[in-house]
């Protein structure tokens, strides 16, 4: 990451008379900004890309031509190397997404409060600017992992903290996930194959709409690839789903691995589904690793509006080892937890006030070994699955085509902002610290990783992994004044300006 000092600019005060006024005014000016920028806030501009998506350096954001799906693909500092592409979207799997017509944009615009770490101590997850340990002069910015005294290593795509996995909350899931399918983008002129639907389910512009179903509508045999892991309802009626299949794999020659065990060959991927996403970053279109890996941790995220009826919502996940299920009954307004298809339910939880007429987000994800299952941005269920310490595949699913699904039987409802994610999946790196063994930090000493791992040079792979206390600068709160390239034309002449982009300011966790 670059450091480059941005000029706060406030406003001046109403002007009065005379010309004093004026100069002291603007001193008084000088030296608030000089403190503010010495004592408190900094401005600092990223230019590479090893915490994308999340935080992006020089980059061109590409709109795919067949879903309209927006993502940004990282682009050299400096010129020199051709970046027309075609890469690869990361959302419907087109693969000739030409760059040649996209402009250059810089990087995200970090406002840094520089005092943070006086007060407390960094956490886990927690992005932070420090000092480069090999390079101090330089400041990167990163997400801190391992915290003082503890023993960490990086295994199966997981963090590991003295000796369990390290797994996030909400709020952090949402800060690292990364997004594989949006039904908002549906590829034109083609079926859409990523989702399966059931008798009674119609596919909308960005979600599902369920119209009801009762058993003389939907057939034994419709059905039958659901019935052994269903939980009926008291109704009896059967329960229609919308099942997620996954998307072609994207590009040949590839290895995909799962847990470094290899998966699938390069010809096989030509030409099979591949249900369980890869670690792809399309940010890294134009290096990509030749290795991806089988990732496990998903998260599904829709906004469910219930309409009439008596009956009950489904939402079924799965990371390979176990299967999690849950149910909301609208009648007694309780969901409950089905784990491992039994017939009682682990855990159950009441929702009050009225289920009618409004929009719910729902978040139900499988991160880092646990299940997370969130009603309007409050946890509902939170579960661990075991750390699964000495099995590097999982065993296989029953039925491997069905990672996520939700259903519905007995009422009318609709899904809405239909999205599927991804976590974070850390790979092996130049394996120099944290990899191959534990490592132990000391006292006030820190552990960093990038989102980005394939590409993020971070304590895997420096020669001094940890980042001590008095080399953290600071915590970014704010992508602040970003620009995308703009021009301006007069007759025969052209000038090419930096316009303000609004949409991608944003608070950061």
């Amino acid at each position: 990451m670059t450091a480059s000092s941005d000029t706060a600019v406030a406003p001046r005060k109403p002007t009065e008379s005379g010309l004093r006024y004026v100069v002291e005014s603007l001193i008084s000016l000088a030296v608030a900004v000089l403190l503010v920028r010495s004592f408190a806030v900094e401005g600092y501009i990223i230019s590479t890309g090893s915490m994308a998506p999340y935080l992006l350096g020089f980059h061109k954001q590409v709109v795919c031509p067949d879903c309209r799906f927006s993502f940004a693909v990282g682009v050299p500092v400096e010129g020199g190397t051709d970046t027309n592409g075609p890469v690869c979207c990361p959302n419907c799997g087109q693969t000739k997404v030409n760059l040649s017509q996209v402009p250059r944009n810089e990087g995200d615009q970090l406002l840094v409060q520089k005092f943070a770490y006086l007060l407390r101590p960094p956490e886990r997850w927690e992005v932070v600017v420090f000092q480069n340990p090999n390079k101090p002069t330089q400041a990167y910015v990163k997400r801190v992992i391992g915290l003082p005294g503890e023993s960490l290593q990086i295994k199966t795509g997981d963090v590991w903290i003295n000796g369990e996995i390290a797994r996030k909350g909400l709020a952090e899931q949402r800060s690292v996930r990364i997004p594989i399918c949006s039904q908002a983008h549906r590829p034109v002129g083609d079926r859409d194959e990523r989702w399966q639907t059931d008798f009674g389910w119609q596919a909308l512009s960005n979600g599902f709409e369920f119209s009801g179903s009762h058993a003389s509508e939907v057939t034994d045999e419709e059905n039958a690839d659901h019935k052994s892991s269903e939980v009926e309802s008291p109704s009896a009626s059967p329960i229609a789903w919308v099942s997620y299949l996954g998307k072609p794999v994207a590009k040949n020659p590839q290895t995909i691995a799962t847990n470094d065990v290899q998966l699938v060959s390069a010809n096989q991927a030509a030409t099979q589904k591949l249900t369980w996403p890869v670690d792809e970053y399309v940010y890294n279109g134009l290096s990509d690793p030749t290795t991806q890996y089988v990732v496990r941790d998903l998260m599904l995220s829709q906004l469910l509006e219930l309409q009439s009826g008596r009956g009950d919502f489904f939402w079924t996940i799965t990371d390979g080892r176990q299967d999690l299920k849950v149910r909301l009954a609208t009648d007694s307004h309780e969901l409950s937890l089905f784990v491992d298809g039994a017939a009682e339910p682990s855990q159950t939880a009441k929702i009050n006030g009225n289920l009618w007429q409004k929009p719910w987000l729902v978040e139900v994800s499988t991160f880092d070994r646990q299940l997370l299952f969130s009603w309007n941005s409050e946890p509902v269920f939170v579960q661990k699955l075991g750390d699964a310490a000495n099995d590097r595949v999982g065993r296989p699913h029953h039925s491997s085509r069905l990672l996520v699904r939700f259903g519905a039987c007995g009422l009318r409802a609709s899904v809405r902002d239909v999205m599927l994610y991804r976590d974070v999946y850390y790979t092996r790196g130049d394996e120099r610290h944290g990899v191959k063994e534990p490592h132990v930090l000391g006292q006030n000493e820190y552990f960093f990783l990038g989102d980005n791992s394939p590409v993020s040079l971070d304590s895997r792979s420096w020669a001094d992994a940890v980042v001590s206390s008095d080399m953290l600068i600071g915590k970014p709160f704010l992508v602040h004044l970003p620009s995308r390239p703009g021009r301006i034309r007069l007759g025969s002449a052209e000038w090419h300006v930096r316009v303000p982009d609004y949409d991608r300011m944003r608070y950061i966790r």
